[in-house]
């Protein structure tokens, strides 16, 4: 039997990871948190934030009491090659990032998720590479939520329906152009839940139109200004404020019947 064949299956994942560049869990360094963060398309992403703060003390046994530790946050910047590594002090820390990225005259800050979201604890060290994802769902123990934006659909008393109706509502949203990432959307056909909202939708430009019980609904933007019309091109905002209520990463939709 040759050496290759003798390796264990956990020691052929981490050279693995090596050769790709990612650090391997068996590389964590005790007080240090390191990790590679990379784009959608798997690409390093130079530039990300990646933020370490006090999570959980449990693993100190010691008298809280009588010592003093570092909780502050702990923020590192990764490189050109999409790498991070910063030290930390006693207890657990939470990992958690995020890229700035400017799209249709708007920035967003958008979560990055992490292969691993479990608190490091600093004793130990750890590693947490993270990705760029647009849709999904975020784990709880970063915050939740969904990695896409969300699209909010609204009605008036002019509107002809009422608010239990919005889960019969059926948009079609075809993509204008490219996404915040760069890559080509397709389209979709969601409906809203009872509150209105379509969750998780990848951030991008799109051209919306609406359907009611198969018959087309007028709609546009929720600005009170533009005009109701069969289709309208929307486009996703970091942050929104219409009439209705105040929303981030999201766009706004006004929906009436013909």
């Amino acid at each position: 039997m040759t050496y290759a064949h003798r390796l264990t299956y956990p020691a052929l994942m981490a050279a693995a990871l090596i050769s790709c560049g990612v650090p391997a869990a068996s590389n964590a360094a005790p007080y240090y948190v390191q990790g590679r963060v990379v784009d959608s398309q798997g690409k390093p992403l130079k530039g990300a934030k990646v933020v370490m703060d006090v999570y959980n003390w449990n693993d100190t046994n010691i008298d809280h009491s009588t010592r003093s530790y570092d909780d502050t946050d702990k923020v590192a910047i990764t490189d050109a090659a999409g790498n991070y590594r910063v030290r930390v002090g006693d207890g657990g820390w939470r990992v958690h990032g995020s890229i700035e990225k400017s799209y249709n005259g708007d920035t967003f800050s958008l979560p990055l998720h992490p292969d691993n979201p479990n608190w490091v604890p600093g004793k130990e060290g750890g590693v947490r590479n993270m990705a760029w994802k647009l849709t999904g769902k975020i784990p709880d123990e970063i915050g939740g939520g969904f990695y896409g934006g969300t699209v909010e659909v609204v009605t008036t008393y002019e509107s002809g329906f009422r608010e239990e109706s919005y889960p019969q509502v059926e948009l079609t949203l075809e993509p204008v152009g490219p996404l915040i990432d760069g890559s080509a959307g397709t389209a979709l056909t969601r409906k809203p839940d009872r509150d209105g909202n379509i969750k998780d939708v990848p951030i991008g430009r799109y051209r919306v139109q609406a359907r009611l019980g198969g018959r087309p609904l007028t709609l546009r933007l929720d600005d009170n200004q533009s005009p109701f019309q069969q289709s309208t091109v929307v486009d996703f905002k970091s942050r929104g404020d219409s009439n209705w209520g105040y929303c981030i990463n999201c766009v706004q939709i006004e929906l009436r019947k013909r």
